[in-house]
């Protein structure tokens, strides 16, 4: 007697194979669950979520950054769901800082640790010259003919 495959026992049996349905994501969605991965290993090794910051790892600015992006997106947000055991995506966090669109100018500037400057700003030209200051420099290369041009022609001979 041959031996029987498990196809065909199950066969007997009037059962199917259960086929695992395999989804396959795209490499796009392939990239953002890896990086919402990179996300969660941060979380974990510091037990916070990422901030951002001068003050802060370069990597950790980069991972909130992009899980600000991952929680403004829709689609990843119904993607990265199952994966979210740490609550990141539904995370208050969010909206303890204003959206930099929200913010004026100074308060920006502010944020990102830098002074605001004093002034008009981009209307106040400082190293431009005025137009009267220009058309002085002009009018002193103004070229007029020299009347007795004779008297100093041995000269400049000489001076070739």
């Amino acid at each position: 007697m041959s031996e029987r495959s498990d196809l065909d026992i199950l066969a007997d049996l009037g059962l199917e194979p259960v086929r695992k349905a395999k989804t396959a994501n795209t490499p796009r969605e392939a990239r953002i669950i890896a990086g919402f991965e990179d996300i969660q290993k941060f979380v974990e090794e510091h037990g916070r979520p990422p901030q951002h910051g001068e003050d802060r790892n370069i990597f950790e600015r980069i991972y909130a950054v992009r899980l600000d992006r991952l929680r403004d997106q829709a689609d990843c947000v119904a993607l990265l769901r199952d994966l979210d055991h740490q609550g990141l995506l539904s995370s208050s966090a969010a909206e303890t800082q204003p959206a930099p669109s929200e913010m004026d100018d100074d308060a920006l500037l502010t944020a990102l640790g830098v002074t605001p400057q004093g002034g008009r700003g981009i209307t106040e030209l400082k190293h431009v010259r005025s137009l009267t200051e220009r058309r002085a420099a002009e009018d002193v290369a103004v070229r007029q003919p020299c009347e007795d041009f004779a008297a100093f022609e041995p000269i400049f001979a000489a001076v070739k």
